[in-house]
């Protein structure tokens, strides 16, 4: 192999291993928000709701969807970039209730917005039980 040989398939090496990306200029890069669109579902949407919701300090329980239509289950509907919530909790007594839902809505939005990207338009905080930690715990 000569000298000329040896420096040709090095320089095809070097080709072949850039991938399309290096390849376009800048001005050629098409921008992430024109790639596609991302689309939070309600159940999604509820799913969160729930698992954020039941980390916050008071809240002991959330009630999830349980497949039974008259019972009353946490929801979410998306539309567009904004969100509306009913969420049903149990509280531990002798949480101050009215400050609590304060707390909870507060925090809701910034985590649904920061997880999501959708704007919270309305969170319904209805607490259906009012129990001390160790009742809660036995649930």
């Amino acid at each position: 192999m000569t000298a000329a040989e040896t420096t040709e398939t090095t320089e095809t090496t070097a080709v072949a291993t850039e991938t399309p990306a290096d390849v376009l200029l800048p001005a050629q890069r098409v921008p992430a928000e024109s790639r596609g669109r991302t689309t939070v579902t309600d159940r999604a949407a509820t799913r969160i709701t729930c698992e954020l919701a039941g980390t916050l300090p008071g809240v002991l329980a959330v009630a999830e969807h349980d497949g039974l239509p008259w019972t009353r289950t946490t929801a979410a509907r998306v539309d567009g970039d904004q969100v509306r919530v009913r969420l049903f909790i149990t509280v531990g007594y002798p949480a101050p209730l009215r400050s609590t839902a304060r707390r909870i809505r507060e925090e809701l939005t910034g985590e649904l917005a920061q997880m999501t990207g959708l704007r919270a338009s309305e969170i319904d905080v209805i607490v259906t039980h009012l129990t001390t930690e160790d009742e809660g715990a036995a649930r």
